[in-house]
């Protein structure tokens, strides 16, 4: 017996000691790798057209405030009017071991904001009439996965009220593990479901909302089986092909772009280098990557009548409603959050505004499209800030700018000042 005891003994202090190690390496690391942010940054910024010079020279130094005013090692933004390409800028460093700086070439990861770029795939999908929105995955993916997905309408998934599980809400428990700690390397959007495939569905269809981007990889994977591409291939045929972009692409797919940014931390009065995250898992939903330019390109492109028929767009662009009538919570749409009033220009001048933001591991996005002014803005960052505003809110400034050099800024606001 007592030998029993000692081998228990010897083993929980085996246990303990393995537990000391790994703590004391963490706790190394969480020392290690911190870079001071050098005050003098640099601020890269490009008029493409020279009736938004003032404006563009004006934003710039917004983004650059916003940089420092946050922290972030680097920021991009861009503006686009009536779908052209009219500012982009970057502010900061893409990276800080050499300082290389951000410009307006610069991708980020743009985790959410890849939604309503899977919503454009499907859109033009739509316009040509491969598929409709209130096609389920069984009319296009005979064999799901999960049976269960298969009465699920594209509608449904791409507004998060489908009942599809989010990362949380996953009982396919290995997948839960494996869609948290992100480290695998997937192949392909159907080997990325395989994370959620064993699970239940959350709700009954059109009962609920939940936000995912489960779903929309759903959505996704049945776009690849009603055309026989790949969600790659539709990408570049269907979006930055026909608009002329290089961006956005897979995230964690063949080489990183030698412009790509790296992905930070912040702590410390600096930030550093973020742990490794594959975001492959999640391309259609989150895992794209892209520079503000392109992103703002894609946004106005949806204006386009011969890009997007406007019905559409407009179909797009309304808050779904669930079985009992009620709209979503989130006035989510399909692909696009929504809002049909919001006071960019004061309470006197309310507009519409549809719109993404997006968070992944050690970057932010946010995208805003305005259809009746014609104008969409990007603002993307290599870090995480504690609140999503403490970016975004840059980008209302920036568009009050464009909207005035534009001549479209709304009657009953004040136009802003260029002093």
């Amino acid at each position: 017996m007592a030998a029993v005891f000692k081998f228990i003994l010897r083993g929980a202090a085996a246990i303990l000691a393995v537990a000391l190690l790994f703590t004391a390496i963490w706790v190394v690391r969480l020392q290690l790798g911190w870079v001071e942010i050098p005050v003098e940054a640099p601020l890269t910024a490009q008029t493409h057209d020279p009736a938004y010079a003032e404006a563009g020279e004006a934003a710039g130094l917004l983004l650059a405030a916003m940089r420092e005013r946050t922290g972030v090692p680097g920021a991009g933004a861009a503006v686009s009017v009536d779908g052209r390409l009219v500012w982009s800028a970057g502010a900061g460093f893409a990276e800080l071991e050499g300082l290389t700086p951000v410009t307006p070439d610069t991708s980020f990861r743009i985790g959410s904001t890849s939604k309503p770029m899977t919503a454009t795939v499907i859109a033009r999908l739509a316009a040509a009439g491969t598929l409709s929105l209130d096609d389920t995955v069984g009319a296009h993916w005979p064999e799901p996965l999960n049976l269960a997905w298969d009465p699920l309408t594209l509608r449904r998934l791409m507004s998060h009220t489908s009942g599809m599980p989010g990362y949380e809400d996953n009982t396919d428990y290995r997948g839960l593990i494996g869609s948290m700690r992100m480290q695998r390397r997937f192949d392909s959007v159907e080997q990325g479901l395989s994370l959620v495939d064993g699970s239940q569905l959350a709700y009954a269809q059109g009962e609920d909302f939940l936000y995912s981007s489960f779903d929309v990889n759903l959505a996704a994977r049945t776009s690849e089986s009603a055309t026989g591409q790949s969600y790659d291939r539709l990408l570049a045929d269907l979006v930055t092909g026909p608009l002329g972009l290089e961006t956005p692409y897979l995230d964690d797919h063949g080489a990183a772009p030698v412009q790509e940014a790296s992905w930070h931390q912040l702590g410390r009065g600096g930030a550093r280098l973020h742990p490794h995250a594959d975001v492959s898992q999640r391309w259609p939903g989150g895992g794209l990557a892209a520079r503000s330019a392109d992103l703002v390109q894609v946004a106005g492109a949806w204006l386009d009548e011969a890009f997007i028929p406007r019905a559409l767009a407009e179909d797009f662009w309304v808050p779904v409603r669930l079985n009992d009538g009620s709209v979503n919570e989130q006035n989510y749409a399909v692909g696009w959050r929504s809002d049909l009033v919001v006071t960019r220009f004061g309470e006197g001048a309310p507009v519409r505004m549809v719109h993404h933001g997006g968070v992944s591991r050690g970057a932010m996005s946010w995208l805003a499209l305005y259809p009746d002014l014609g104008i969409a803005v990007a603002v993307n960052i290599n870090a995480e800030t504690p609140q999503f505003n403490d970016f975004a809110s840059v980008e209302p400034e920036i568009l009050r700018l464009f909207a005035a050099a534009a001549g479209r800024t709304p009657e009953g606001a004040t136009p802003p000042s260029l002093d």
